[in-house]
């Protein structure tokens, strides 16, 4: 038995439905509906999963779950749950918000420590929370702050605070927390190392100086290991002990304390793995821009692209490239020729079956309009002319015809637009902008994360996206709006 027959008998049962009249409904023999209920065999597609729901005068919501049950049957729980994790992080990337105008107010009211106490007793979650917000903002406040985090990324108090913080000065974080070396899920069921990444990366998005430092252990273990205070949250001044779950905590002035747990910080620090990496992508350095990407491609046997618009970039000729390109650039001419290696190599990817690339029909409005694409600082291009936007749409519609360019459906078809994932060889790298307008790169290392990347989009279901066909037939729209202007 599984979740889906279990689904469909109750179903069945609840809507008095008869097996005859629904096996001739779907065209299928009798035999085959039951062993759909007895859990022998599943439905060959997702359409004849639909027919079934249909038949049934299924809710909006009971024709979802019946769906999700027949995927979680068909590829199995982990799997499913991993695709959903990835999904969600994909559609749920932060968006660029605008930066907070103005001199931010710091709090200058620092916890009250009773006379003669070094330490402070916090025996709430408000008491938790209260003593980090104060602590945070004070250390926000100096010239040369820092603080130094030894938990999980799992406190959502603590990360919103530090992704909105503006300090007056430079503000460095260090992040010490556990991945896990299998598959383990939140009682959400979402994968862990992604529950992660999606509270982390608002941080990113308030370009704070965030360093991330990894060990290995079972997730698990953090909830039932007889553990009594084993988070710590540290800034030059004081030291905050609390419980996995933040109720209660300790905090401590007495300097000697601290500096002592920031000791034991670095030397934790010092065993731990950097499997997360970040760079800007500044427009007067492309070059090393284009290295970096050349650098990761060099052996990689496929490149995977995720992405809200299409890949504009194999489709600029050098021809195009020097009509678009901006020669005020520092070094312009030193540029031309390495982006036209890394477009040149790109085409040559697609054409050998190399390069694959999931975009969004919504995704293509900014480049419909303007001109424009977000692969690349705007400064380095001038915006395409409709003429030009034609030519990238031709080619566009040729590489949906041979299955290199896929065009999402939902729920992919709402991919956050603010990220672009590319997936080669042993790196997984996005690219994203800031909140304050800066674009950034975001490299991962880390096997068992690369690892559920590359199966989820070199394995991506067909039914999360159109047909060849149907790709072609959405495109040629778009030319023919094009035309019609």
């Amino acid at each position: 038995m599984s979740e889906f027959s279990d689904m469909l008998k109750n179903y069945i049962h609840e809507k008095n439905i008869k097996v005859g009249a629904l096996a001739h409904y779907c065209e299928l023999e009798r035999s085959t509906v039951y062993k759909f209920i007895n859990g022998k065999r599943e439905p060959a597609s997702m359409a004849v999963v639909e027919q079934i729901a249909y038949f049934m005068k299924l809710t909006p919501l009971e024709t979802q779950h019946l769906q999700e049950a027949w995927k979680m049957a068909r590829m199995g729980k982990d799997t499913y749950y991993t695709n959903k994790s990835i999904e969600r992080f994909l559609v749920d990337f932060p968006s660029k918000s605008p930066t907070p105008s103005g001199e931010y107010v710091f709090s200058e009211s620092i916890p009250e420590f009773p006379a003669s106490l070094n330490c402070l007793l916090l025996n709430s979650k408000q008491a938790v929370d209260s003593s980090i917000h104060q602590i945070l903002l004070s250390e926000a406040s100096s010239t040369e702050g820092k603080v130094a985090l030894f938990l999980q990324p799992d406190y959502p108090f603590l990360l919103h605070l530090l992704s909105t913080i503006q300090p007056k000065g430079t503000f460095q974080i260090d992040h010490i927390f556990s991945l896990n070396r299998t598959a383990q899920f939140t009682e959400a069921h979402e994968l862990y190392e992604l529950y992660y990444l999606r509270n982390i990366f608002p941080i990113y998005m308030n370009k704070l100086d965030y360093r991330i430092h990894c060990f290995y252990t079972n997730e698990t273990s953090h909830f039932q290991n007889l553990s009594v205070l084993p988070y710590m949250i540290l800034t030059s001044k004081y030291a905050l002990t609390c419980s996995s779950d933040y109720q209660m905590g300790i905090l401590y002035q007495n300097q000697n304390i601290v500096q002592a747990l920031w000791n034991l910080f670095n030397s934790h620090k010092d065993l731990c793995q950097t499997v997360f990496h970040t760079f800007p992508i500044i427009a007067n350095d492309l070059p090393s821009l284009f290295q970096f990407v050349s650098n990761t491609r060099a052996t990689a046997d496929l490149v995977v692209a995720i992405q809200p618009e299409a890949c504009i970039l194999p489709f600029i000729c050098l021809d195009l490239l020097n009509d678009i390109f901006n020669y005020e650039l520092p070094g312009g001419d030193s540029i031309i020729p390495l982006a036209n290696s890394l477009f040149t190599d790109n085409m040559r990817r697609i054409n050998e079956g190399k390069f694959i690339v999931y975009f969004t029909e919504y995704g293509m409005t900014h480049f419909l309009q303007e001109g424009l694409f977000e692969e690349i600082p705007s400064n380095f291009y001038h915006p395409l002319n409709i003429k030009q936007r034609i030519r990238i749409l031709q080619d566009i519609s040729q590489c949906c015809h041979t299955g290199a360019y896929r065009i999402l459906k939902k729920p992919l078809s709402h991919l956050s637009e603010n990220i672009r994932m590319t997936l080669s060889g042993n790196t997984c790298s996005f690219t994203y902008q800031t909140n304050s307008g800066d674009h950034m790169a975001f490299a991962i290392t880390e096997p068992f994360i690369l690892h559920i990347l590359h199966g989820f989009l070199t394995e991506m279901d067909p039914d999360s996206y159109y047909t060849p066909d149907e790709a072609v037939t959405i495109i040629n729209r778009m030319i023919h709006q094009l035309e019609a202007n």
